[in-house]
């Protein structure tokens, strides 16, 4: 009986012992992966050119009239066809690893007028699959250590010096894969893989072959991804094949060429029976045949509704001008309604904006931006048009023109003064709405670097505001409108440089008589902001300052801070949601002689919504939020948040306290659909 009992303790000791080894073998393993990247010379790939071709091939399976809006689908949405097929071969200069200039060289489609669909899912092709991130700022790498702790992975050795790593995430959520690896034992190096997930509306399954020396093992030499996309009752699957480090075939100076000839000679594969009939009844019988003839012709009515009207009224519009596409513009939908949002203080909301850019030179340009917005609550359109001449790009030289219509902006003072000289004829006034202004705004300046710790702006700042209740004015003989002229200088300290926090201090000065000005003030403002990056999607944000009025000019005075103000036109999640006061109401922007603020944001993925069943799946970050404000009769007002980004909205709810007392909840709403397309 002895015997048996010291068999079985020294076998379970052995199990022991064997899962303990195996555990330290599969941490040991996972380690050489995660320390792969740190082991290798970056810099041999600097000043390297590559060249890559990428095929793809779209088939719509389902389509509806929600099809329509979403970027870059118009032209599949209402064409005639089913399946569309595209070919692309590309140029890439690699200056290091973060900076790579790509040149498309040739580029076959049968979409319409040369389109491209779905172009964000050509990112799911160069995966960065050691970096924190495997797609720009989404989806957490397995194989990064920082994210370790949100994956679970089975490591089998295999012959020949190479391991099989298959890892899942611990909890469902779009910002995780599963998938399965191969990798070289020695150095820890991925040699091959594959990964499934689901992200924005995408589930692709990515199968990719990695490079094999040095810093070109951190890129795939060729992938395969198939997707398919999904969005009410519109459903596409993709298909693309990419292979990339090929050698020079044709040019460098070619450029956007459309030869079917020149494709043949650059396809790593020959185009497959299927293939060959798309292209064929895109161009006709004869697929050699000149691309330009074979396009249809098509109605004038048709052209002018769907192809102009139809598709500015939805999609962004975005092209190159000049001689040489020095200029790019950018236009958002001129009626989308995936660009509306909703907050309590100004309940629903559209949003519109153009923006350009035109380069005279390596280190000059002139930019140029229309951003617009509509309250449907408060009945009123706000508009910004900053225009910028960089001079100097290096040292960020430039001089700006802002023209802007703002917040209607209160003066109480100045509508007690006109209701005193109105003595008992105020019945058929509005005598609320007399206390608002309409504000105009024209600023002119100049901003240079003097240093990476060093900034100034020099300029002047004017304003014209205009009674909202001018006829109660005039009855009163009081003045409808004020104007200000005011030279203002801000200097900016960053004493750990760009990447460390930054002092903005601001000082304005109204002079009377000065180009027409009648009132007078002095304004002075501090303002102190800094993120701190814990990592790529985990940081934390502050934001503190003050500001006062050191003189006002009786009843003509304005409070009208830079820092401390209303935003108009509020864009999506990354819109200064870390620095407002969501419920503080608009009236104690324009009443306060000074204020003193504070905003603290910490902003991390899987936070506490994420790890929930079913919702969970679909939140892409969350943020806890805290502020603090004191003013006149405010000591203090606060506010705390939580809030979270999907692929639809994102969403905040605050409660606010005034001077210690609960003063109400309230939630912010902003459509974040088609964001990162």
């Amino acid at each position: 009986m002895a015997k048996y009992i010291f068999l079985l303790a020294v076998t379970c000791l052995f199990q022991v012992v064997r899962a303990d080894n195996e555990e330290k073998n599969d941490t040991l393993m996972l380690s050489r992966v995660f320390n792969y990247i740190s082991t290798v010379d970056t810099a041999e790939l600097n000043g390297t050119t590559t060249y890559s071709y990428i095929k793809s091939k779209f088939e719509v399976e389902r389509r509806n009239i929600a099809l329509l809006p979403v970027p870059s689908m118009y032209r599949v949405a209402h064409g005639p066809r089913r399946k569309y097929i595209s070919e692309s071969y590309y140029r890439s200069i690699h200056h290091n690893m973060e900076n790579e200039e790509v040149k498309r060289m040739v580029f076959l489609t049968t979409i319409p007028h040369h389109k491209i669909a779905l172009p964000t899912i050509g990112k799911f092709l160069r995966p960065k699959i050691y970096s924190e991130t495997i797609i720009e700022d989404y989806i957490l790498s397995p194989f990064c250590r920082t994210n370790k702790r949100f994956y679970k992975y089975n490591v089998i050795f295999l012959p020949q010096n190479k391991v099989n790593i298959y890892f899942q995430p611990r909890i469902e959520n779009t910002q995780l894969v599963k998938g399965s690896v191969v990798v070289d034992s020695v150095s820890g190096r991925i040699i091959s893989g594959y990964m499934n997930g689901e992200y924005d509306m995408v589930s692709f399954h990515l199968t990719l072959k990695m490079g094999d020396k040095g810093a070109k093992s951190f890129y795939p030499v060729s992938c395969d991804l198939m997707a398919k996309f999904e969005f009410i009752g519109n459903r596409i699957a993709a298909r693309f094949s990419a292979s990339y480090d090929l050698t020079k075939v044709i040019d460098d100076h070619t450029s956007e060429a459309e030869d079917m000839q020149l494709m043949s000679r650059l396809r790593t594969k020959e185009l497959r029976p299927e293939e060959i009939e798309v292209y064929r009844e895109f161009y006709g019988d004869s697929v050699q045949r000149n691309i330009e003839e074979t396009k249809k012709e098509r109605s004038w009515a048709k052209r002018v509704f769907w192809d102009t009207i139809g598709e500015h009224l939805l999609q962004k519009t975005t092209g190159y001008y000049g001689t040489n596409d020095q200029g790019y513009v950018r236009i958002n939908p001129l009626f989308n309604p995936l660009y509306m949002g909703y907050s309590r203080r100004k309940g629903f909301y559209y949003k519109f904006d153009i923006r350009t850019t035109f380069s005279f030179s390596e280190n000059s340009f002139l930019f140029a931006r229309f951003k617009a917005g509509y309250s449907f609550k408060q009945k009123q359109f706000y508009y910004q048009i900053p225009i910028e001449y960089h001079y100097n790009r290096r040292k960020h030289g430039y001089i700006e023109l802002f023209i802007g219509n703002g917040n209607w902006i209160k003066n109480a003072a100045a509508r007690e003064n006109a209701l005193a000289n109105l003595s008992k004829e105020t019945e058929s006034f509005n005598i609320e709405r007399m206390e608002f202004f309409k504000d105009f705004q024209l600023k002119l300046l100049n901003n240079y670097d003097v240093s990476d710790k060093l900034s100034f702006q020099v300029g002047l700042i004017a304003h014209h505001r205009d009674a909202v209740e001018k006829y109660a004015y005039r009855k009163a003989g009081v003045p409808v409108s004020y104007r200000s002229v005011a030279p203002m200088l801000e200097v900016s300290l960053r004493p750990m440089g760009w990447k460390g926090p930054i002092l903005n201090l601001d000082w304005e000065r109204s002079i009377k008589g000065f180009m027409n000005a009648d009132m007078a003030y002095e304004r002075w403002e501090a303002d102190l902001q800094y993120i701190f990056r814990i990592h790529r999607l985990r940081n934390l944000s502050f934001r503190g300052g003050f500001g006062l009025y050191t003189l006002i000019d009786g009843s003509k005075y304005f409070l009208d801070y830079t820092n401390f103000r209303d935003n108009n036109i509020p864009g999506g999640w990354n819109d200064e949601w870390t620095g407002e006061f969501e419920l503080l109401s608009s009236d104690q922007y324009n009443l306060s002689r000074y204020y003193v603020r504070s905003n603290l944001t910490y902003e991390c993925p899987l936070l506490f919504l994420s790890w929930m069943p079913l919702v969970g799946h679909f939140i892409e970050k969350e943020r806890l939020y805290g502020s603090a404000l004191i003013v006149p009769h405010l000591h203090p007002y606060t506010e705390f948040g939580y809030g979270f980004t999907t692929r639809w909205v994102s969403v905040a709810i605050f409660s606010a306290f005034r001077n210690g007392k609960y003063d109400g909840l309230g939630a912010k709403i902003g459509l974040e659909l088609f964001r990162q397309w």
